[in-house]
């Protein structure tokens, strides 16, 4: 018998459950307690929230205990007992900003608050301010008149704080009519504020200028506008400010004295001065004068003008600092002598080494070698020494043209044709010649006939030219030109780079093994292995190399941190036009101010570190700037900012892949995508911001980044693509390809590399079909019809060497 089991219902009772560890129960409440008593301190004190008077007095003592440190420091080090004045430069973002109105409104509050002004005699362009009760604020004060992108940036550069303007005086009607929804900021504000993030963000306040012409009403909704949009810039810099009035000006000071100074690594690593006066000594010598800023100086390294050059520096001299509140009376106006060199202790200036050519290694030539030399080559009777040349490319000149220019694909016409128009027989030769150079259809015409059929197609060639006058010809010429320009927008196009990447076409009428020679196939780009060292161009000899960048540049900082001349001395630097063929002229005060591009902006002086103006191979990680349209090729001159230094240069882009030891090259700087670019340049230690420019003038910001290492081993490797397609299937893994080569020799000469297609299959040539580039292929898939066949062909690229023998940069 099944035994019975009861099954609880709905009505089951249901207990509570034992709470056992989340609270005390009251006895041990009591037992833990027991013998205690509370103190009336104890409870005040979690009661009570401290004022805001005890905040102010607990925040002003944290500040005295911190200024308290930061002398006991400088003394420590050496350094002067008041610091370099901070550069406060007022900067326009929009049109119709009265600066000189902000510097005089700041100027005269200053005046009756202060019974001393000191303004540089040098330039009226530099006012020096001590701000607060003793004066050991100081600020030199600069005013960029101009809103030319070229201008503000070096304004930028050199400041500690960064006063935007905006007039807001029009937002006035904007705000009545109730469509004041945001404030937006020309192309030119934009590029500047891009500029400035991407060198470093020193401390900066946004001034509004008008804000008393907006209605009282709607004068919040205005500054949370122009705040947002300053804000969506420049996170954490709550300072908006307006400045219409005196008290305005005078909140303005307020903050100045006390805020905080952002420091940028890269101007802290290197000495720098902002020149604020020049002195003819003699030839070949000019004295400057400014405050040392950033790091300490030594007589032994170079200095560095920014589109002057690299010069030695004779001695140092310590000024008298006028611009100080409080002056002692025993203080000399002499100058002190702080430090100085002779010609065997200062760095050399020579920049690029000079190679031994009788130290390249030269073999014996071989007996194909000596064959090929002495080749004769059949040419028809009357052909000219000019005209043998066409010949002669059949077998090599034609490979030499393509390694000058790494575009292979790309063929260049000749321009000469447009010289001697009256002259129809040099018209004829010029068009022939075009006709060669270029894959126009009239030359695989001539290329794939006999040479009978050959001087057969010329004699029509001349009979077409019979009866053309000059205007005919002139407007066949510029239907021609029309239709290049179009062929080369087409080729130029990033679009099609972006779709068709590295695919070319192979010649119908030479030879791919001829064509092709520099390139070799690799079976995986990421794996393959590949000798940095190998085949090395003669610029290689000339450039430096570390044996480790990162160990040279910290002894670098080391020595330059050990340097005697402390920063934030008031100084005097000689400077000196350098020794040997390789230095640089130093010219006169005059003509170093008449150089300058930017005729506004301070001038700028530099301390190099150690190997700072030896020359290398340089990459650096950018991306192209949203606002630039127009496409940006490879080897296409533009303007770098590095740091202080500016130079105009070719770069070659390449993608960055860090688990590979080879970098793909980019025929374009395509957008919205980060690519590295590569130059010969001098030598600079990371951290160095990077901001290219299209030409000198800074007219259009083309790209920011940074500069990455110091590298000439890094391998750029230029990709081709040949493609072919399917002529028929024999079965499903087999197939027969055409398009690819014209020649069965180059069928076998590439056999060995690996095909793919765009479909994901992997292949290989198994033998070649007949005479005209047919070839047998197997493949590890089922193939379709409209498949594309592929071979990735490989070659090492350098960027443009742009020095000449004498380390001079060659414009």
């Amino acid at each position: 018998m099944e035994e019975h089991r009861h099954r609880s219902g709905t009505f089951k009772q249901q207990n509570k459950p034992f709470k056992s560890g989340k609270h005390d129960s009251k006895g041990a409440i009591k037992r833990r307690t027991e013998g205690k008593v509370e103190t009336r301190k104890s409870i005040k004190s979690l009661a009570v929230v401290p004022n805001r008077q005890e905040i102010l007095r607990q925040k002003a003592s944290k500040m005295n205990s911190s200024k308290k440190a930061d002398a006991i420091e400088r003394k420590r080090l050496g350094l002067p007992d008041l610091a370099e004045p901070r550069i406060v430069s007022i900067i326009p973002l929009t049109d119709n900003v009265n600066i000189e109105n902000i510097k005089t409104l700041i100027m005269t509050k200053y005046g009756m608050d202060q019974s001393n002004v000191m303004v540089d005699q040098s330039s009226s362009s530099y006012t020096t301010l001590c701000l607060g009760s003793n004066g050991k604020t100081r600020i030199t004060l600069l005013v960029c008149n101009s809103r030319e992108v070229s201008e503000m940036v070096e304004f930028a550069k050199v400041s500690d704080i960064i006063l935007f303007a905006v007039d807001v005086s029009g937002c006035s009607q904007q705000v009545q009519q109730q469509q004041f929804a945001e404030f937006k900021l020309d192309n030119q504000a934009e590029r500047l504020l891009s500029v400035i993030k991407a060198q470093g963000v020193p401390s900066s306040m946004l001034l509004m200028q008008g804000f008393e012409q907006v209605p009282v009403k709607r004068r919040n909704d205005v500054k949370k506008v122009i705040t947002a949009t300053y804000h969506f810039q420049f996170p954490g810099e709550p300072k908006v400010l307006p400045i219409d009035s005196e008290e305005d000006a005078q909140m303005v000071l307020r903050f100045l004295e006390t805020m905080h100074v952002n420091e940028i690594l890269w101007r802290h690593m290197r000495p720098y001065i902002m020149i604020e006066n020049m002195i003819d000594i003699r030839k070949g010598s000019v004295a400057i004068e400014g405050y040392l800023r950033g790091n300490h100086l030594n007589a032994k390294q170079l200095i560095y003008i920014p589109e002057i050059g690299d010069f030695q520096i004779e001695k140092i001299e310590k000024l008298k600092d006028n611009n100080v509140k409080n002056q002692h009376k025993n203080q000399s106006d002499e100058l002190v002598l702080l430090d100085s060199s002779t010609l065997e202790e200062r760095e050399s200036i020579d920049c690029v080494n000079v190679p031994d050519l009788n130290e390249q290694e030269q073999t014996m030539p071989s007996n194909e070698e000596i064959e090929m030399a002495q080749k004769k080559i059949r040419v028809p009777k009357g052909t000219s020494e000019y005209q043998a040349h066409w010949y002669l490319d059949e077998d090599g000149g034609l490979q030499e043209e393509a390694e000058e220019d790494d575009e292979d694909e790309e063929q260049v016409y000749d321009q000469e044709m447009n010289e001697d128009l009256n002259r129809q027989d040099e018209m004829m030769n010029q068009e022939m010649n075009d006709d060669d150079v270029d894959d126009h259809p009239i030359e695989g015409q001539l290329a794939g006939a006999g040479e009978e059929e050959e001087f057969e197609d010329l004699n029509i060639i001349q009979d077409k030219w019979k009866g053309v006058t000059k205007d005919d010809y002139k407007k066949m010429l510029k239907e021609k030109e029309e239709l290049e320009m179009d062929d080369e927008r087409e080729r130029s196009d990033e679009q099609n780079e972006m779709h068709f990447p590295d695919e070319i076409e192979s010649p119908e009428d030479f030879p791919c093994r001829i064509r092709f020679s520099k390139y070799r196939g690799l079976k995986s780009f990421r794996t393959s292995p590949w000798d940095a060292r190998e085949n090395l161009p003669i610029d290689y000899a000339r450039i430096s190399q570390f044996h480790s960048y990162n160990q040279s540049m910290r002894r670098s900082i080391e020595v330059q941190n050990a340097s005697p001349v402390k920063y934030g001395t008031l100084v005097r630097i000689t400077l000196v036009q350098g020794q040997g063929p390789q230095a640089t002229i130093l010219p006169t005060v005059q003509e170093i101010k008449a150089r300058q591009t930017t005729k506004q902006a301070p001038i700028i002086a530099t301390g190099l570190l150690r190997y700072e103006n030896k020359v290398s191979v340089l990459h650096f990680s950018l991306e192209k700037h949203r606002l630039y349209e127009p496409p940006v090729k490879s080897k296409e001159e533009v303007v770098f900012h590095v740091g202080f230094r500016k130079y105009s240069t070719r770069p070659i882009y390449s993608l960055s892949a860090p688990n590979c030891d080879k970098q793909k090259f980019e025929k374009f700087l395509l957008p919205g995508r980060n690519a590295m670019a590569t130059i010969y340049a001098p030598i600079t230690f990371v951290p160095a911001p990077l901001v290219v420019f299209s030409d000198s003038s800074c007219s259009e910001l083309v790209a920011t980044g940074r500069l990455v290492s110091v590298n000439p081993d890094r391998i750029i490797a230029k990709r081709i693509l040949l493609t072919g397609r399917i002529a028929k299937a024999i079965s499903r893994k087999f197939a027969v390809v055409r398009d690819m080569f014209y020649f069965p020799e180059d069928i076998d000469w590439f056999k060995k590399v690996e095909l793919f297609t765009k479909m994901g299959r992997v292949g290989h040539i198994r033998e070649s079909l007949g005479t005209h580039g047919y070839m047998k292929c197997t493949f590890d898939g089922t193939m379709h019809q409209q498949d594309t066949i592929c071979m990735s062909l490989y070659k090492r690229v350098f960027p443009k060497w742009l020095y000449d023998e004498n380390g001079v940069k060659i414009n």
